[in-house]
């Protein structure tokens, strides 16, 4: 089975948006902060933890993605 990327949204050069009806229970959209030459070397994982971290109760605004793949919340 191949895996996919999910529906990724450029925003600006280095930013880019995962919609919040990409996974059930994302409470906010997800931005990843990268290149377009390093996102397209996340491994796919990153795209599931960052919709994970969208889930979490409280959160608010966006999950967050910084370029090293290190997730945070804001």
């Amino acid at each position: 089975m191949e895996e996919k990327l999910p529906p990724i949204k450029r925003v600006d050069k280095a930013e880019w948006l995962i919609e919040k009806n990409y996974k059930s229970g994302m409470q906010v959209p997800a931005k990843i902060f990268a290149t377009e030459k390093l996102l397209k070397e996340m491994d796919l994982t990153v795209y599931e933890q960052i919709a994970n971290v969208a889930t979490l109760p409280g959160i608010i605004n966006y999950a967050m993605c910084m370029p090293d793949g290190h997730i945070f919340s804001n």
